[in-house]
């Protein structure tokens, strides 16, 4: 870009976000922390001065037909979830664009869900990108926020007297979350291009940034998302982050990409950069760690141009052997499955156990992964998402942790209308007891309708409904919502019970837009919900008990889930593990296997409870009624 436009840039970098330019940022050369109040810190403006606004596009860039869909939009009659529009008012994901298609701009965006005060409901941590300094000297730095939850879905900012508002100068893509040295309470990870940020919480839900002392700062690399678990059943928690590529300024300057396909510039793919080792570091059970990746057997020897380009990564026993293995999805190179030996050394074998490439035997462009039983038949099966060109990835569990793709069979191909997907859960978002699909859409390529038909940047979003078999199929917008006609460039998705009611609700970061908030229905005003929460915990160092695997016995029918710490892409869901009840009034039968592997059982339960257990009490106990 030649300076002229750069000066030209400065002021359209935050429009999609409805803000005006102001002055008094730091310098590019500073990394000022801006956790300080807004009055102290020049750049930053209230709430009411960043009102989040519709962003004037390119009609083209909208969708399909060329139409730009009202934001103002109503409610569907009886929809299943409803855009609450104000509930995070204030913040908006901005990746302050370069005009030169830095490939960290259009990959950027997570959320958190997590207790950050220990009053019990789930606040929201959103992970915004940043500013590129070189380009835009003066612009406010956008920051991250931290939405205390104050009940009936009213959420406050406390980023910035929180202490993670972030840090000016960086420019960062996702986040996790775990209680890393035992204390209590829930820590915070921020992913991102040049390291890795670490908040450790002091208990009353203020945080100190310590990703260099606890040795997870990374520092030169791009990180993506991440995950927190217990490889080795030692009860310190360890932390898997997946690396993307090798990224600079200078040489996405000096190759521009696209051109040759759209005649415009547009994002470079990933083929034309070498791929990152992605670190696994091993916690000491103090806050700190030691990066192990070679060590456990997670080192990459293959050449890096064609591996390890990640971007969603989750940890879940599919062996069903007690300890947790790893799963990452790649993006144009083969998926990882990390196979653990029971004693926190690790084989990769995607490839060889069915899970590394799509059916025709080629590397597909993974981001988004979960896992989940969507069967119903006690195993967890994976979901990777892919590239418009390419189908979802639906692997399913023989029991034993080798897999098929079973997506033309699970109804993807009806489904798919050629989106891209990023963040992804499996969640029984109407409490009938199968695992439905919550998925977030947007393509990578901002001219993509200039070059591949149909294909549009900007993309709705989809709820797809299992029916009992382990087949999905599209909830049309006018019954899953008006949330979903809209078309953005969604990246993070979370899931959790925000309301306090039992069913699950979802937050949504797209790019350059106002965070999203939907409120699930499925429970109506003033009944009990027909739903179980259960909050594990542990008198050991891995409190939350991450890892655990719960299986419930409802009307004769057994469910399993697991405690997970980081999936979808970027993104961390709700702790707590959730059942729908199908009706049914109680559960016959809890039993959990916790992380060291020992098992405990109780019932009956009854529905329309949050339970807690700690492990070796004798049983779980009702900590509160879910009902709106």
């Amino acid at each position: 870009m030649i300076p002229a436009r750069r000066a030209l840039l400065a002021p359209l970098l935050l429009a999609a976000c409805g803000e005006e330019p102001r002055h008094g940022a730091p310098p590019p050369s500073s990394a000022t922390d801006s956790n300080a109040p807004p009055s102290a810190q020049g750049a930053t403006a209230s709430p009411a001065a960043v009102r989040p606004q519709a962003a004037p596009l390119d009609v083209a860039i909208a969708g399909a037909d060329g139409v730009l869909t009202p934001r103002d939009v109503a409610p569907f009659p009886g929809e299943r979830f409803t855009w609450m529009r104000e509930a995070l008012p204030g913040w908006c994901h901005q990746t302050s664009p370069s005009g030169e298609y830095r490939l960290p701009e259009i990959v950027a965006g997570g959320v958190v869900l997590l207790d950050v005060d220990g009053d019990l409901d789930q606040d929201v941590f959103l992970v915004n990108a940043g500013v590129w300094r070189d380009v835009a000297p003066e612009a406010p730095f956008p920051g991250h926020a931290l939405f205390r939850n104050d009940g009936d879905l009213r959420f406050t900012d406390i980023a910035s007297e929180a202490g993670v508002r972030g840090v000016d100068g960086s420019y960062c893509t996702g986040g996790a979350a775990a209680d890393i040295d035992g204390d209590g309470d829930q820590d915070l990870l921020v992913t991102g291009w040049g390291r890795n940020f670490l908040y450790v919480n002091d208990g009353k839900g203020r945080f100190t940034e310590r990703a260099e002392a606890a040795g997870v700062a990374g520092g030169g690399k791009w990180s993506s998302s991440a995950c927190f678990f217990d490889a080795d059943r030692d009860g310190a928690l360890d932390l898997y982050v997946a690396n993307y590529v090798e990224f600079s300024i200078e040489v996405n300057r000096a190759h521009p990409c696209g051109v040759e396909v759209t005649g415009v510039r547009d994002y470079c793919a990933p083929k034309e950069y070498l791929g990152v080792q992605h670190w696994f570091f091993q916690g000491k059970g103090d806050g700190t760690f030691v990066e192990r990746s070679r060590e456990v057997g997670m080192g990459i020897t293959a050449p890096l141009s064609d591996h390890s380009k990640g971007l969603g990564v989750v940890a879940c026993d599919v062996d069903d052997d007690g300890d947790p293995d790893l799963y990452a999805a790649n993006d144009g190179t083969p998926n990882f499955l990390f196979v653990n030996d029971g004693k926190g050394h690790f084989e990769e074998c995607g490839a060889l156990r069915g899970c590394a490439y799509g059916e025709d035997g080629r590397s597909l462009a993974g981001m988004g992964v979960d896992a989940g039983d969507y069967d119903g038949d006690g195993d967890f099966d994976l979901l990777c998402v892919n590239l418009s060109s390419e189908m979802n990835s639906l692997y399913q569990n023989d029991g034993r942790g080798w897999f098929s793709d079973e997506h033309r069979a699970a109804g993807f191909m009806a489904v798919d209308r050629g989106e891209v997907g990023f963040g992804i859960d499996f969640l029984d978002h109407d409490h009938d007891g199968d695992l439905d699909l919550l998925i977030a859409n947007g393509h990578v390529l901002f001219n993509v309708h200039k070059s591949r038909g149909g294909a549009w940047y900007m993309q709705a979003d989809q709820l797809l409904e299992n029916d009992g078999s382990g087949r999905f199929a599209l909830v049309k917008p006018e019954q899953a919502g008006a949330y979903f006609t809209v078309r953005n460039a969604a990246r993070g998705l979370a899931t959790g019970d925000l309301d306090g009611d039992g069913d699950l609700d979802a937050v949504i970061v797209a790019r350059d837009e106002p965070a999203v908030l939907l409120r699930n229905n499925h429970v109506a005003a003033g009944q009990r919900a027909d739903a179980f929460l259960f909050a594990l915990s542990t008198r050991g160092k891995n409190r939350d008990a991450i890892g655990a695997k719960l299986t419930l016995t409802v009307a004769g029918k057994a469910r399993s889930e697991e405690v997970r710490a980081g999936s979808s892409y970027a993104s961390r869901n709700d702790l707590r593990v959730h059942f729908g009840a199908a009706g049914a009034p109680r559960a016959e039968l809890l039993v959990v296997r916790w992380p060291d592997g020992t098992t405990q059982q109780h019932g009956p339960l009854d529905a329309g409870f949050e339970w807690a257990w700690t492990q070796g009490d004798p049983a779980p106990v009702a900590r509160r009624e879910l009902k709106r």
